[in-house]
């Protein structure tokens, strides 16, 4: 009985790890290069704000945030 309860414990905990923690979508190599980030493009996860939008058409990031000024 008391191995159950451990495993009970540690299979609540590792639910609650997996439904609290976020997933990082953007990637990596993209922040390096345009030295910004993810959240310059990103909402939420994989939702992309109008910088983001821009980004995707145009890969130049400079670009975007200035129409995003304007």
């Amino acid at each position: 009985m008391r191995k159950f309860n451990y495993l009970l414990g540690a299979a609540v905990l590792a639910a609650g790890f997996t439904v609290a923690t976020s997933v990082s979508y953007a990637k990596p190599e993209y922040t390096k290069t345009e030295k910004a980030k993810c959240v310059v493009c990103h909402t939420k996860g994989k939702e992309l704000n109008k910088v983001g939008e821009c980004w995707k058409e145009s890969k130049n990031l400079k670009e975007c945030e200035e129409k995003e000024k304007k």
